[in-house]
C-alpha cells in the first residue's frame, strides 16, 4: 500500500483522482464502486478474467484521494485477491506457496509504477523510492533513505545469522550428546 499527504500543491484531488482512474481503465481495469463525498473520492477497480485468476495477475485496485487542493492525502493498494481471498489460497496449496509469491511481487511491481505516474502528475520533481514508495524533495534524501534501509537489511541479516548460527551449533551439540557423546 503507498500512501502520502502532499501539502503546498496547486492541484486539486479531484484531478489526481480522475488521473489514477484514467490510468486504470488504460491498463484495462474496470472500475467497480466509486464513493464521492466532500473532500473524500473513493474507488475499487478490479479485472477479472480466466487469464487473471489462473495466471495470478493484478486483479484488484483500491485507491483512495481525500482533502483539499492545497492539502489531500491519496492512498493506492495493489493486489492480486483484494476481497477474494479462497482464489490464492487454493493457488497456494496447489503450488506450495510459489504462485502467492510470484503474484504479490507482481502487484508491488505494478502499485509502483503506478504510484509513480501519480506522484509525477501531483509533482515531477518527487523522487520516489522503489523500495517502500516514499517520496523525497531530492535525489541526495532518497540516496540516504536508501542506504539507511541497505544498513537496516545488513543488521537484521547479521543478527539472524548470529542467532541462527547459535542454534544450529546448539542443535549439534544436542546431536552429538544423543549419538553417545558425554551428557554434562
Amino acid at each position: 500500500m503507498r500512501r502520502y499527504g502532499f501539502e503546498e500543491r496547486d492541484v486539486k484531488p479531484a484531478d489526481v483522482y480522475e488521473h489514477i482512474k484514467s490510468l486504470l481503465v488504460g491498463e484495462g481495469f474496470k472500475v467497480t464502486s466509486e464513493e464521492k463525498k466532500d473532500g473524500y473520492l473513493d474507488l475499487h477497480a478490479r479485472k477479472s478474467s480466466a487469464e487473471k485468476i489462473v495466471l495470478g495477475k493484478v486483479r484488484d485496485v483500491d485507491a483512495v484521494v481525500a482533502g483539499t487542493t492545497g492539502k489531500f492525502e491519496v492512498q493506492l493498494h495493489a493486489g492480486v485477491w483484494g476481497r477474494d481471498l479462497m482464489v490464492p489460497a487454493i493457488e497456494g496449496i496447489a503450488t506450495l506457496g510459489a504462485a502467492p509469491a510470484v503474484q504479490l511481487h507482481e502487484a508491488h511491481e505494478f502499485e509502483e509504477r503506478l504510484w509513480e505516474q501519480i506522484v509525477s502528475k501531483i509533482d515531477p520533481s518527487l523522487k520516489v523510492s522503489k523500495v517502500d514508495g516514499m517520496l523525497f524533495k531530492s535525489q541526495d534524501e532518497l540516496d540516504k533513505h536508501l542506504q539507511a534501509l541497505q544498513q537496516a537489511q545488513q543488521q537484521a541479516a547479521n543478527s539472524m545469522m548470529m542467532y541462527g548460527g547459535i542454534g544450529m551449533m546448539g542443535m549439534g551439540l544436542m546431536g552429538m550428546g544423543m549419538m553417545g557423546g558425554l551428557w554434562i
